[in-house]
């Protein structure tokens, strides 16, 4: 039988915009170590597992688990690095809990960060996209472009248009920041937005329609530790739960929902006797916002609400002025499901290899009742939920973790698939050149489009790409020639029929039949308007401001 694994305690260091205060990983890490052992009564450790996302390029470092043990002076014991893209937080934690579950370990120390400010932004942007599948990147796709098709997609499904919509993500921004200001270790503390700011469009500037610079989380540096032991503590690991899902969106089923979020949940409340998660009382959750519209798409994955109600139940009805989010009955300190209480990843920020740690120990704060912001204390929180997405909801983990003395039913429950047999074939890289020479002149269908400002290519934006469904595939395609006026904006081509072709170099390319009568005044006018702020117009570069891989900072 497996050993229980509890918490002894966390340390997190402040999570820094100005790239001025850790001037190495190892001091970033340091911090978060010393911090954790102040919290801690566990003083020895059996091994340490780090993670890290990408030290090679934004520390120009490799073996980073040996040299952080050695920095530590604590060599001697086994270090490993667990890598999974923006998940890799949490991926370490599961990692180190199993070592212990096992009985091989009694104690281990996780230590999980990332350094991103000794770079520029245009770096880190091109670091970023290296997470993305090869064929979305070769038109364009950077993460915020991925997500905006799926931001589409789920916005499209709620019946919800693009005033509406915009809306919604600015008073997602208004709920991070109101959150993130009063919480000292968050990236943007003391910087609340007001909602009238996020229509600035001299500094909000497109990233991947319809998301913008504030909907995107910044690029930050922080570190998170905890130590987990054997050894009975105030706080368990409840259930774990990890999934994987395709690296490109166009092999999914779903395009508005996270598969692997919803199969990762599953395992978790199966593995923590959760029959059913709406009813749990004491509740915290941390979820994954990297990009402001994946918090409500996050919370219905979650299976915490339903997906038509997850935008009210995070900001209310947009008829009303946007109240503060602590207060809000349903997601503040006081409702059933108080959700990102830190600001989330959109305001306490992002620092890619340490988010999903941070989740947790966060959770755990909660939970022992000393949150960083006492504003935010969850009075009576008993259990936490923790949700950590790893490149575009292709490695997904989902952590439960609870109050040892917590005493709640646990009901038998039906096993989840947890077994997977060995696939027939292997996928191929990228479409055959002979094959997607067939398509030209055929006719597809528009599931989502987007316009992206900042692509992964290199290619001067505005891009408009579209996903279009094809007798039963899905291919990307972009747009042949740049809109007329009087046709559609990308959210309303969405279901339309359009024409593929194929060019001499092998990209798809789609053209809007002709006879079209939609109003595209608004793309043209977000265009116009790149262009007279000294920008070079249509296809000019996109402004340093809004060149980041995830946005803000």
């Amino acid at each position: 039988m497996a050993k229980e694994v509890y918490i002894a305690g966390v340390g997190l260091t402040k999570v820094d915009l100005t790239g001025r205060i850790f001037a190495t990983i190892f001091d970033l890490f340091g911090e978060a170590y010393r911090r954790a052992l102040e919290d801690s009564p566990v003083r020895s450790f059996d091994a340490v597992q780090i993670g890290v996302m990408d030290s090679e390029e934004f520390e120009n470092r490799a073996n980073v688990a040996t040299k952080v043990v050695d920095h530590l002076r604590l060599t001697g014991i086994p270090a490993v690095r667990s890598e999974t893209a923006s998940s890799t937080g949490a991926a370490a934690l599961h990692e180190a809990y199993y070592k212990i579950a096992s009985g091989q370990f009694e104690s281990v120390l996780v230590l999980c960060g990332e350094r991103m400010k000794n770079v520029t932004t245009e770096v880190a942007t091109a670091i970023m996209s290296k997470t993305v599948d090869p064929e979305e990147r070769r038109f364009g796709f950077t993460m915020p472009a991925l997500i905006a098709l799926v931001t589409q997609a789920f916005f499209r499904e709620r019946r919800l248009k693009a005033p509406q919509v915009s809306e919604v993500l600015a008073r997602l921004m208004v709920r991070a920041h109101a959150l993130g200001a009063e919480n000292p270790l968050a990236a943007f503390h003391d910087r609340p937005e007001p909602l009238e700011a996020y229509f600035d469009q001299r500094k909000n500037m497109p990233v991947a329609s319809p998301l913008t610079r504030k909907d995107c989380s910044p690029i930050c540096d922080g570190a998170a530790a905890v130590i987990l032991t054997s050894r009975p503590q105030a706080v368990r690991i409840a259930g774990l739960g990890s999934a994987t899902d395709t690296s490109s969106i166009l092999d999914r089923a779903s395009l508005s929902s996270l598969e692997g979020t919803r199969r990762a949940a599953q395992l978790a409340y199966w593995r923590a006797g959760i029959p059913q998660p709406r009813e749990l009382e004491g509740l915290v959750v941390e979820a994954h916002d990297a990009f402001n519209s994946l918090l409500p798409i996050s919370l219905a994955d979650l299976g915490l609400v339903d997906a038509d109600d997850a935008v009210q139940a995070l900001v209310g009805s947009l008829r009303a002025r946007p109240a503060h989010p602590l207060v809000h009955p349903m997601t503040g300190v006081r409702g059933r499901l108080p959700t990102n209480l830190s600001g989330g990843l959109k305001a306490r920020g992002h620092p890619v290899g340490g988010t999903g740690l941070f989740q947790i120990a966060e959770n755990y704060l909660q939970i022992t009742e000393r949150f960083p912001n006492p504003k935010a204390q969850v009075r009576g929180s008993r259990i936490g939920i923790s949700h950590s997405i790893g490149g575009p909801g292709n490695n997904v983990y989902v952590t439960v973790i609870e109050a040892t003395d917590h005493r709640r039913p646990h009901p038998h429950m039906p096993r989840p698939r947890t077994r997977f047999e060995a696939g027939a074939s292997v996928r191929r890289e990228a479409n055959n050149l002979s094959e997607v020479r067939k398509l030209h002149g055929a006719r597809a269908v528009v599931e989502a489009a987007t316009t992206i400002y900042v692509t992964a290519s290199g290619e001067p934006g505005p891009v408009h790409v579209a996903l279009v469904r094809i007798d039963g595939r899905r291919v990307f395609a972009k747009l042949d020639q740049l809109p007329e006026e009087g046709q559609a904006p990308e959210e309303v081509l969405a279901g339309q029929t359009v024409k593929l072709l194929v060019k001499d170099d092998g990209d798809q390319y789609f053209q809007i039949p002709r006879g079209r009568s939609f109003d595209l005044g608004w793309l043209r006018a977000v265009l116009r308007r790149r262009g007279s702020r000294g920008g070079a117009g249509e296809t000019g570069p996109v402004p340093p401001a809004a060149s980041s891989s995830q946005g803000e900072g």
